[in-house]
């Protein structure tokens, strides 16, 4: 079983440093109480009519946090793609792995897994502790609904990470090209501001992302909607999830074919 092996493997090697661990939640913190802090300054308050009126939400830390934390979880499996190989690359270890029984695909989908169950946990401790900060009213009921929405979008993000892996292994090193598309996912998805600010053609563009559509549709459901009033965001994730998919493993399909003619070649 390859999966759960190196899924268990990234976790024993995770949480053998507690301070990395707590390292992880502070920085979590630290980030989302200097972005929610800012935005109540220019706000003038923690309460917006304006934001109220174009998302619906105007309580700006319940805002900021649920977008903040989607978009953290969401770029996982990217971060696991760019650095997880990187790092096998390093230690010489990725042509090793390659050369066994196991599947290409499935050591990066356990890498990937492995990664976004971390980061889940440490996002999930940074959540509760903004919405004890924030008073922020949860409920089993308003988690339960939110599930299905952000497991729709992981899944859409698992397999568009595959376009990263890929290129992984072509140039070694694109670190900086993903935190590019990372922090332009941050701006393009509204994460701490309303889309409605932005260009027209801007907003249309945002909806090729699923962060976009998963956080308009968990607010929508902490302010009371039901299914049936985001199904325009549901239909969009379920359109979203397929199409990541097919691209990332086309793409990442292409780099391995180059990757095995010319070589692994080590970091």
């Amino acid at each position: 079983m390859i999966l759960p092996a190196v899924i268990e493997k990234e976790f024993r090697m995770f949480f053998r440093y507690p301070l990395r661990v707590i390292s992880s939640i502070l920085v979590g913190l630290v980030f989302l109480l200097q972005f929610v802090f800012f935005g109540q300054a220019v706000l003038g308050g923690r309460y917006s009519q304006l934001l109220a009126s174009s998302t619906g939400m105007g309580d700006y830390p319940t805002y900021a946090l649920i977008g903040y934390v989607l978009w953290w979880v969401s770029v996982s499996p990217m971060e696991a793609y760019v650095w997880g190989v990187r790092r096998e690359l390093q230690r010489g270890t990725f042509e090793m792995n390659i050369l066994s029984p196991a599947r290409i695909l499935e050591l990066l989908s356990g890498l990937a897994v492995s990664w976004l169950l971390m980061d889940s946990a440490l996002m999930g401790i940074v959540f509760l502790i903004g919405a004890l900060i924030f008073d922020i009213p949860l409920t089993f009921t308003i988690i339960l609904k939110s599930i299905p929405i952000i497991l729709a979008s992981l899944l859409a993000f698992l397999g568009f990470g595959f376009i990263f892996a890929g290129l992984v292994m072509l140039l070694k090193n694109i670190g900086p090209f993903a935190q590019i598309f990372e922090f332009g996912m941050l701006f393009f998805s509204g994460v701490f501001f309303p889309l409605s600010v932005m260009p027209k053609w801007l907003v249309s563009f945002s909806k090729l992302f699923p962060l976009t559509h998963a956080a308009s549709a968990v607010r929508a459901i902490f302010v009371g909607k039901t299914y049936a009033e985001i199904q325009g965001e549901i239909v969009w994730l379920l359109f979203l999830i397929p199409l990541y998919w097919a691209a990332g493993y086309l793409i990442f399909k292409w780099a391995e074919k180059i990757t095995r003619v010319v070589g692994y070649g080590g970091y």
